[in-house]
C-alpha cells in the first residue's frame, strides 16, 4: 500500500517516485525512506488471529488400500493441513484442522441433516471424495463433528486418541496412547504455527477528493487536519495523485495507534468523517458540504453481482434475472430518485439542500452551483408534497431553516442506524470499548431527539432510559469478567453499579414537562419497565446458564 501511494506511472509507462508526508511533516521521497518509516508505523500491528476450526471425518474405503498409499491419499486431501487419522479395517476416521468456520457445521450438525441446509457439508465433503479420487482412492467422505475454538478443539483431540487405536499423524508416525491429555496437548502445541488464520485490520486506506479545478494544496492541508482531529496518536502519510482531473489525496493510516485505540468505519463514522472533510475544506476556501444517498433521495446503489447478472441476461436470452435486480441497475444508471424516501422524508431532504445552500453562499459561491442547490432543495419538497398527498409548503418557514421535526421516533429515518449502533454494543468485548460505542449510541439519541416534536419526548426518554439500562447492565458484565479474569472473587455479577460513575459525565438536558398525577404515572411505568428488563434479564441469564449445560452435555457425548 505504501508503494502504492509513494509511486506513480510516467507517460512512458515507467513507475517514479513521489513525495509523501507523514504526519510529523516528514517528506518520503524515495523507496529507502519509505521503507524507514515502515518500521515504525508497524510498530502497532496484531498478529494474524488464530483458525482453531477442526472437522472429524469418516471415510468409507472401497476395494483394497494399503497402509502407504491411504497417508499419501490424506496428505493430498487435507493439503498442508494438520491431522491425525485413525483406520479400522475399511473405515477411516480423521481429526484435522480446516479452513471452513466450524460454528455453523456444529449447528448443522446439531440440528440433523435431514432439518437442515447442508451446502456448506457437501461441498466440503464433495471436495475430500474428489481429492481422494485424485490420489487414486475411491472413499466416501462423511464430516461427523466440528468445533470451533482452541479449548474444545484440544478437547476433541484427546477424545479422538482415547477413543481409536493405532493413531497416526499426517507423517504416519504413530501417537502413544498411554497418557490421551498429554499427547493432545503435545500435537496441538505442535500444530499451533500453521493455525495462522484471518489477517487483521491493522491499515486504512483513505481518499480524499474535490472537483477539477480544486486547489491541491487546500485539500492537503484539510485531509491532513481531518486526521489529526478524527485519528489522533494515529501515524500515517498524505500524497497527492495528480494524474487525473479531479484531485485527490491519498492517506494511509494506521488502523491501532500506540494507545491501543482503534479506528472504526461504521457508516455512522464514515459520515462524520466527511462532514469533518467538507468542514476542514470550508476553512481553507473550499465550497463544500458533505451530503449521502439518503439526501439526494437517490436509488440504491448495485454490487458487482446485479451489474453481472444484469450484463448476462441483456446477452443471453436463456439467463433469468429478477425484476427487482433489472429495476435497481437501472434505476441507479439512469440516477432516479427514490420515491419511497421523497414520500416519507423528503422534508428533511430538503432542508439538508437548503443548509447547503446556505454554506455556499457563506464560502462565497455563486452562479449555476448555487442556484441548482436551492431549486433542488425546492424541487424535492415538491415532490414530496405531492407524492404525499399533501399541499406543498416552505420547509424554511415551517421549519426555520433546520431539520424537519419527525412525528414518531419510531418511524425516524435515523432509527436503523441507531439499531444498528446499538446491536453493535452486544459484541462489545471489554469495558473500554463498551463505553466507546455507549457514546457513540447516545450521541445518536441526541441527534434524534432534537428533530422529535414536544409531544413524542416523553415516549422517546422512556425509551432512551430503557436503552442505556441495558447498556449499563452489559458494561457492569464486561467489567464483573474483567475482574474475575484478573484473580477477582467469585461473586454475582453487578447489576448497573457502573452507570454515571464509569461512564465520561455528559449533560442531561431531559426535562419532562409533567407534573402532579401525570408525572407520578410516568414514574411508575417507567420502573414498571426498569422491573420488567430486571426480569427479563434474569430470565435470559437463567437460559444461558440451561442452554450452555445443554451445550457441555452434548460435546460429551
Amino acid at each position: 500500500m505504501l508503494a502504492y501511494v509513494g509511486t506513480r506511472v510516467n507517460e512512458q509507462g515507467e513507475k517514479r517516485d513521489i513525495e509523501i508526508f507523514t504526519d510529523s511533516g516528514q517528506g518520503l521521497a524515495n523507496a529507502q525512506d519509505r521503507r524507514g518509516f515502515l518500521h515504525q508505523f508497524t510498530e502497532t500491528f496484531q498478529a494474524q488471529l488464530e483458525n482453531s476450526n477442526f472437522i472429524e471425518v469418516r471415510f468409507e474405503l472401497a476395494g483394497d488400500v494399503t497402509d502407504e498409499a491411504l497417508g499419501e491419499a490424506l496428505n493430498a486431501a487435507f493439503g498442508s493441513k494438520p491431522f491425525v487419522y485413525a483406520r479400522t479395517g475399511d473405515s477411516v476416521a480423521v481429526y484435522g484442522h480446516t479452513g471452513e468456520r466450524a460454528g455453523p457445521l456444529a449447528k448443522i450438525l446439531a440440528a440433523g441433516r435431514a432439518n437442515s441446509r447442508s451446502k456448506a457439508l457437501d461441498k466440503i465433503e464433495a471436495g475430500l471424495d474428489e481429492a481422494m479420487g485424485k490420489a487414486g482412492i475411491r472413499a466416501a467422505a462423511e464430516v461427523t463433528a466440528a468445533v470451533g475454538n482452541e479449548r474444545k478443539a484440544q478437547y476433541f483431540l484427546q477424545k479422538f486418541i482415547r477413543a481409536h487405536e493405532q493413531v497416526r499423524r499426517a507423517n504416519g508416525q504413530a501417537v502413544s496412547s498411554k497418557q490421551p491429555t498429554k499427547a493432545a496437548a503435545a500435537i496441538f502445541e505442535e500444530w499451533r504455527p500453521q493455525l495462522s488464520g484471518r489477517e487483521r485490520r491493522n491499515a486504512y486506506h483513505l481518499l480524499f477528493s474535490a472537483r477539477a479545478g480544486t486547489d491541491a494544496q487546500a485539500i492537503m492541508a484539510a485531509a491532513r487536519a481531518v486526521l489529526e482531529e478524527r485519528a489522533p496518536g494515529h501515524k500515517f502519510v498524505l500524497a497527492h495523485h495528480a494524474e487525473t482531473k479531479h484531485v485527490h489525496i491519498h492517506a494511509m493510516v494506521q488502523a491501532r495507534s500506540a494507545d491501543g485505540e482503534r479506528l472504526t468505519f461504521y457508516k455512522a463514522d464514515l459520515h462524520a468523517w466527511r462532514e469533518a472533510y467538507a468542514e476542514k475544506a470550508r476553512e481553507h476556501g473550499i465550497a463544500m458540504a458533505a451530503t449521502r444517498r439518503y439526501d439526494h433521495a437517490m436509488s440504491r446503489p448495485y454490487t458487482k453481482e446485479h451489474a453481472g447478472a444484469y450484463k448476462r441476461a441483456q446477452h443471453d436470452p436463456r439467463y433469468q434475472v429478477s425484476d427487482k435486480t433489472v429495476a435497481r441497475v437501472e434505476d441507479k444508471r439512469q440516477r432516479r430518485m427514490d420515491s419511497g424516501l421523497l414520500v416519507a422524508n423528503g422534508g428533511a431532504i430538503a432542508a439538508v439542500w437548503q443548509q447547503t445552500a446556505t454554506v455556499m453562499r457563506a464560502a462565497g459561491v455563486t452562479g449555476q452551483a448555487l442556484t441548482a442547490a436551492q431549486a433542488i432543495g425546492h424541487t424535492v419538497l415538491q415532490v414530496h408534497a405531492r407524492r404525499g398527498g399533501e399541499e406543498p409548503a416552505d420547509a424554511r418557514s415551517k421549519y426555520g431553516g433546520g431539520p424537519r421535526l419527525t412525528p414518531s421516533f419510531l418511524s425516524h429515518p435515523g432509527m436503523k442506524e441507531l439499531t444498528r449502533l446499538i446491536g453493535a454494543t452486544e459484541m462489545a468485548q471489554t469495558p473500554l470499548e463498551m463505553r466507546q460505542k455507549m457514546a457513540r449510541v447516545n450521541q445518536a439519541l441526541d441527534e434524534m431527539r432534537d428533530t422529535l416534536p414536544n409531544a413524542e419526548q416523553p415516549r422517546f426518554e422512556q425509551y432512551r432510559d430503557g436503552v442505556n439500562d441495558k447498556m449499563h447492565d452489559r458494561l457492569a458484565r464486561l467489567q464483573f469478567e474483567q475482574q474475575k479474569g484478573a484473580g477477582g472473587g467469585g461473586e454475582a455479577a453487578p447489576q448497573r453499579e457502573a452507570r454515571d460513575r464509569d461512564l465520561p459525565a455528559r449533560d442531561d438536558t431531559r426535562q419532562l414537562e409533567a407534573s402532579g398525577p401525570q408525572a407520578e404515572k410516568a414514574r411508575q411505568r417507567v420502573q414498571q419497565q426498569k422491573d420488567s428488563a430486571k426480569q427479563k434479564g434474569r430470565q435470559a441469564d437463567e437460559q444461558d446458564r440451561k442452554a450452555q449445560r445443554s451445550q457441555d452435555d452434548e460435546y460429551e457425548r
